[in-house]
Parts: C-alpha cells; structure tokens; sequence
C-alpha cells in the first residue's frame, strides 16, 4: 500500500463530524432561545400602568389690550359708524381660524410679514391703497410695533372706541 492512501479521511469520519456539530448547534440554539424567551415574559405578578398622552397641538394664542390706546388722531371721531380710517381700531373677522395674512406692503404677491388670527385688535396708521382690486390697510398692533403690515379690508371690522 502506498502511503497517499493511509492519509486519507474515511467517509463516515466526515458524517460523524457532521453530525456532531449539528448536535452542538442544535443544543446551543435551544439553550439561548429558552433563556431568551424567559427573559422577555413578564412576571406573572407584573401589572404595568400605561397613560396615553395625547401630542400637544399648536393652538394660537391671541392678544387683546385690557384697554385701547387713546388715538393721536381726531380722524376716527369724524368718521361714519363702521367706517375704516387712520387711528381707528380694526379687528380680524372672517377668516374661520385660518388668520389673515398682514403683508410688507400692499398687494396679494408681497411678502407675508406675520399671521393675525380673528379677533385680534390693530390700530390703522396708513392706507387705504387699491391694489388687486381690494382695498389695503396698514395696520399696527397696538401692544407690539413689531406686529405691523398690510391687510386686506375684507378681513377687518372697525371696532367702537369709548374715548373719554
């Protein structure tokens, strides 16, 4: 006999490996997977208190003076009942809790300065200018400077000042 024929593996040497491992494997599967499943079921005595917490939503919050500023104007005193002019005060309607865009100057295409939401009070401080076929307002919130533009006079209601 030659000696390239003793260094050969017998078949069922291979078989035996074979199944060998795949015993190892199998018990090292079972094992891991009871531990695993043991560690993931709650405890019979458990009792877990679960509140469900709604997301909050963006609600706006509008401001309203406690009293209006006395206009430096006498222009609102003359004016008709309703009637918008420089120095009144004008309030947002109309809009169905969507706001009312007030604008960097007149005109449907310029840009959006901020969002008044109905009921929200500006006083007038220029206009009335025609552009887009509307009439356009200056308007200034009476409580912040910053708060000023442009808005459409469809979207706003003159409101009664008692001036003493």
């Amino acid at each position: 006999m030659s000696e390239s024929n003793n260094r050969r593996i017998h078949p069922l040497a291979i078989l035996g490996a074979l199944f060998f491992a795949a015993v190892l494997l199998g018990l090292t599967y079972i094992i891991f997977d009871k531990s695993a499943q043991s560690a993931l079921k709650p405890e019979e005595d458990t009792v877990y208190d679960i509140t469900i917490i709604p997301a909050p939503t963006a609600t706006p919050t509008v401001f309203a003076p406690t009293e209006l500023p006395t206009p430096t104007q006498s222009a609102p005193d003359i004016l008709p009942e309703g009637t918008i002019g420089i120095g009144s005060f004008v309030k947002v309607i109309g809009t169905k809790g969507l706001g009312l865009n007030i604008r960097s100057s007149p005109g449907r295409g310029q840009a959006i300065n901020f969002l008044a939401m109905d009921a929200e009070l500006f006083e007038v401080i220029g206009g009335p200018e025609v552009i887009d076929d509307i009439i356009w307002w200056q308007l200034e919130a009476p409580y912040d400077a910053t708060r000023s533009g442009w808005a459409a006079e469809d979207y706003l209601e003159r409101v009664k000042q008692n001036i003493p």
